[in-house]
Order: C-alpha cells, then sequence, then structure tokens
C-alpha cells in the first residue's frame, strides 16, 4: 500500500519548477531530480530463511522437545541482529540525508555568496552610473536653463518683431489700399478711354470691312482686265527700253568724248593764259629785281644742297663717335695695358646689384 502511495505521488511532482531553480541549474550532475525511481527510497523487509522440511510427527516433536531452548535463543540474537541492523540503515539514511542537505546548504551559502558578491558589485556600479547621471542631468539642467534663457530672450525680441512687423503692416496696409483706391480710379478712367477707342476701332472696321466688300467684287470683276492691261503696258515699255538701250549707248559715247576734248582744251588754255601773264609780269619787273629773284633761285638750290650735305655729315660724325667710344672701350688701344700688363691688372667693377664680400686677412698667431 505504501510503495503504491509512493509511486504516485512521485508521478505527481510538477517537474517544470525546477527547471527554473538558479541553485539546482549551478549544482548540477551533483543532485538527481528524477523521482521516477522510487526504489531508492523504498523499505526493504528483512529476508526471513527457509522453513524445515517436512518429517515425522515422531521426530518433529522429539526436535521440538529437545531443540526448543536452542531455538528462543537462535531466535533472540537473529531478532537482536536484525534490530541493530534496522538502526543502522536507518541511522545511514539519516546521516546520508543531513549530508544532502549540509551539501545542499554549502551550495546554497557559495550561491548566495556569489550573489551578494555581485550584487555588491552591481550596487557599485549603479552608485557610479547614479553619479554620473546626477552630474549629466545637473549639467543638462544648466544648459537647459542657459538654453531656456536665451529662448526666452528670442521670444521678446520676437515677439518685439512681431509687434513692429505689425505696425508696418498696417501702414503698408492702408498705403496699399490707398494706392488700390487710387489703381481703382486710374484703371476706371483708362477703361472709359479704352471703350472710346474700342468703339472708334468699331467704327473703323466697318468701314474697312465695306472698303473690302468692294475691293473684293473689284477684284472680281475689274482687277482681271486691269492686270492684262498692266502687263501689257510693261511688256511694251520693256521693249521701248531696249530699243533705246542703244541709242543711249552712243548718247553717252559721244558726251563722253566731247566731254575729254573740252577738258584738254581747257588746260591748255589755262597754261596758255598762266605764262602769258607770267611774261607780262616778269617783263614789267625791274632787271635789278630779275637778278635777285634769279640769286634768290641758285641760293635757294644751293642751301637744298649744303642742307642735304648737312644731314649726311651729321650721320657720318655720329658714325665717326660712335666707332671712337668703341675704340676707347676696347682694351686694345690702351698701349700701356697692353706693353705693361702686369702693372695694370684686370679689376671687375662692382655694380650695384653685386653682393658685396669683406675678406680683409686676419693675423694667425703661430701654435704655441
Amino acid at each position: 500500500m505504501s510503495e503504491g502511495w509512493g509511486k504516485r505521488a512521485t508521478t505527481r511532482i510538477d517537474r517544470s519548477q525546477f527547471g527554473n531553480d538558479e541553485l539546482l541549474k549551478s549544482l548540477g550532475q551533483q543532485f538527481n531530480l528524477d523521482f521516477a525511481n522510487y526504489d531508492q527510497w523504498q523499505r526493504k523487509k528483512p529476508s526471513r530463511p527457509p522453513p524445515p522440511p517436512k518429517q515425522k510427527a515422531t521426530e518433529q516433536t522429539l526436535s521440538f522437545l529437545v531443540s526448543r531452548p536452542s531455538k528462543s535463543a537462535d531466535t533472540g540474537k537473529k531478532a537482536l541482529s536484525y534490530r541493530e541492523k534496522k538502526i543502522a540503515v536507518k541511522n545511514q539514511e539519516e546521516d546520508k540525508k543531513r549530508w544532502e542537505r549540509i551539501t545542499i546548504l554549502e551550495l546554497r551559502i557559495q550561491t548566495r555568496s556569489k550573489t551578494l558578491q555581485q550584487y555588491k558589485k552591481r550596487m557599485k556600479e549603479l552608485l557610479d552610473e547614479n553619479i554620473k547621471l546626477k552630474t549629466e542631468i545637473d549639467d543638462t539642467e544648466t544648459d537647459t536653463h542657459g538654453g531656456v534663457k536665451s529662448l526666452l530672450r528670442r521670444y521678446e525680441k520676437y515677439r518685439g518683431g512681431i509687434a513692429q512687423l505689425n505696425t508696418n503692416f498696417t501702414k503698408e496696409l492702408a498705403e496699399a489700399q490707398a494706392d488700390l483706391a487710387q489703381t481703382k480710379q486710374r484703371v476706371e478712367r483708362e477703361l472709359k478711354v479704352l471703350e472710346q477707342q474700342v468703339a472708334e476701332v468699331d467704327q473703323r472696321l466697318k468701314t474697312k470691312q465695306d472698303e473690302l466688300r468692294v475691293l473684293n467684287s473689284y477684284k472680281d470683276k475689274e482687277y482681271p482686265v486691269k492686270a492684262m492691261m498692266i502687263t501689257n503696258l510693261m511688256k511694251e515699255l520693256e521693249n521701248v527700253k531696249n530699243s533705246n538701250q542703244e541709242d543711249s549707248e552712243e548718247l553717252e559715247h559721244i558726251i563722253n568724248t566731247e566731254l575729254g576734248k573740252y577738258e584738254k582744251e581747257r588746260i591748255h588754255t589755262t597754261n596758255d593764259i598762266t605764262r602769258v601773264v607770267t611774261e607780262d609780269a616778269v617783263g614789267m619787273m625791274h632787271p635789278s629785281l630779275k637778278d635777285m629773284a634769279l640769286q634768290n633761285m641758285v641760293m635757294k638750290k644751293e642751301i637744298e644742297f649744303h642742307t642735304k650735305e648737312q644731314v649726311g655729315l651729321r650721320d657720318a660724325t655720329k658714325a665717326l663717335e660712335r666707332e671712337v667710344d668703341k675704340l676707347l672701350r676696347d682694351p686694345k688701344t690702351n698701349i700701356r695695358l697692353q706693353m705693361f700688363p702686369e702693372f695694370f691688372p684686370t679689376r671687375t667693377k662692382c655694380t650695384p646689384d653685386m653682393d658685396v664680400v669683406l675678406d680683409i686677412p686676419t693675423q694667425q698667431w703661430l701654435p704655441i
């Protein structure tokens, strides 16, 4: 009865609650959670010796009478050993349970100590993080306070700007409304003028349409006849031009020839008149004036001749001066330098763009 109850009890245990226990996970294989095998907790009955074989009644009675005292002693010893075994088994089971409890408690203590160390470490980390968060919060509050101040100042400026904008908008709106009224009046006046112009244009359009109607009728009836007449007249005019072209060319040639003759006669007559007038003027002059004029002409010719000679002499003089300068600068023309070159060593001239290097000889003492 007790054996069936234990097995039924082990089957009713919910093993899912042991799967999430951190302590049992840390124990691992040291603690067996398999309660399906109930044999390790089942009580075992002591084994009894088998019954003796059946004998005759006389032998049974005799053996019973003779061996009775020894049987009672043996049964006492057997009973005593069974009780001791039972107590020993019970003590062993209690020791085993106690050892298991001690092991579990030690494991729990180790686990709790590790957990405590982790909690302390986590507490220290949380304290550090809290200090950092407090510092960050203080900094954030300071920045936020400054930002709020700047935003409030900007908002005040914004409100002032909005008020100014509203004032300007009101002024501009009034000005715009006044401009709108003036524009409406001007547009109305211009619209009236345009309406009058449209009426006039409509009237002219009607007139032009009437004229167009007349022209269309003229084009359909009289225009072809007039066009034929104009074409014929143009052809006749072209024929007349062709016939008169040769006459006009001949006439133009005659005119050019006569003009050339008249131009030659004019030049000849002009030269004759000039010659006669000059001869008359010279004939009327005094002989001394004639000689003076002749001498002036000769002197003029001589002046021109001498002027040309002076120009040539100036050019020759400049060329000679250049050659003289070249010869003076040439070291070969220096007689002293050519005869005594050792007394006239060549020295380079110091120009403004050259660097000056002072090479002053210094006195060096002999080593002592």
